[in-house]
């Protein structure tokens, strides 16, 4: 199989996904260790988080989240600035008397899945079990599928090492980006400018490169759904011992800052890889309208 043929073939899932999952209210604390455990990439007892992107939400990993109540290992998905679905496993510190009166159950181990708005200046948690409206747990299922969904491709890709990942490693090389920064594309006077970049609107999206003349470049193109404006960073790492790596980074909007994405990010690895290939030949076409305009 050649480096185009991985990108192009479907995204495989393993352990995951949305037509096998279970509903959110038959989850018991082992499977959601076990899913933890599962997408962990630091393999480290002490505590510490992931974030992974599913479209332009977060998904953090939690291991062993350390308070007052106890540990906690799960899944916490914020979507945009609406509200946050938290999933955990927590094991309990607090006496079992203070536990039964609190929790009513004796073991100290229990499921803890929570719901809060994001969009409100009181934003108190709902419990899952506690929600009434039918729409909005469906809503909350509905983001749980997606999530196994999201899980399913990521474990696959970490048990087959990253193929999607190797793939743009080896394709966008520096020179390929120092190529696209160099072009004639950028040769005109009426560049828009996003902070440090300066670059044009082409076929959709926005084109841009450091205007410090490093070989950084930005891609830009508004979400259909959400209307917001994300972007991806392609910046190549210079190491003084190894080989020089492509660094991808996601803005999910434009007032946020840039998130590394991770070798398990597939979907976003495919898109970005796409979008540079549309980028490089929307510039090409947008060459003869530049010297005509000379």
């Amino acid at each position: 199989m050649s480096v185009t043929d991985d990108l192009a073939s479907p995204l495989q899932k393993l352990y995951y996904s949305a037509e096998n999952t279970l509903p959110l209210s038959h989850l018991d604390e082992e499977k959601i260790c076990q899913i933890a455990r599962d997408l962990d990439s630091a393999g480290s007892d002490k505590e510490h988080y992931v974030t992974g992107w599913m479209g332009l939400n977060s998904v953090v990993l939690v291991r062993s989240y350390q308070s007052k109540r106890g540990s906690a290992d799960g899944i916490v998905l914020t979507r945009g600035d609406k509200y946050r679905l938290s999933v955990q496993s927590v094991i309990f510190r607090i006496p079992k008397p203070l536990l039964w009166i609190t929790f009513r159950r004796r073991p100290r181990t229990m499921k803890v899945i929570t719901y809060s708005r994001l969009d409100e200046m009181h934003n108190g948690l709902q419990q899952y079990h506690n929600i009434q409206e039918p729409q909005l747990k469906e809503q909350l299922e509905a983001d749980w599928r997606e999530i196994n969904d999201y899980l399913g491709m990521a474990c696959w890709q970490r048990e087959h090492d990253h193929p999607v990942w190797n793939t743009l490693q080896q394709q966008l090389n520096a020179d390929r980006l120092v190529a696209l920064c160099a072009h004639d594309f950028f040769d005109t006077a009426k560049l828009q400018k996003d902070g440090d970049f300066e670059g044009r609107w082409q076929k959709g999206f926005f084109i841009g490169r450091r205007s410090d003349g490093a070989a950084v470049v930005l891609l830009s193109w508004q979400h259909p759904e959400t209307q917001e404006m994300a972007s991806y960073l392609f910046e190549i790492l210079k190491k003084s011992t190894g080989p020089t790596r492509l660094r991808l980074s996601l803005r999910p909007r434009k007032q946020e800052k840039f998130y590394p994405l991770n070798p398990f990010d597939v979907q976003h690895l495919q898109d970005a890889m796409q979008m540079f290939e549309q980028a490089e030949s929307a510039m090409a076409t947008a060459i003869p309208t530049l010297h005509h305009q000379r």
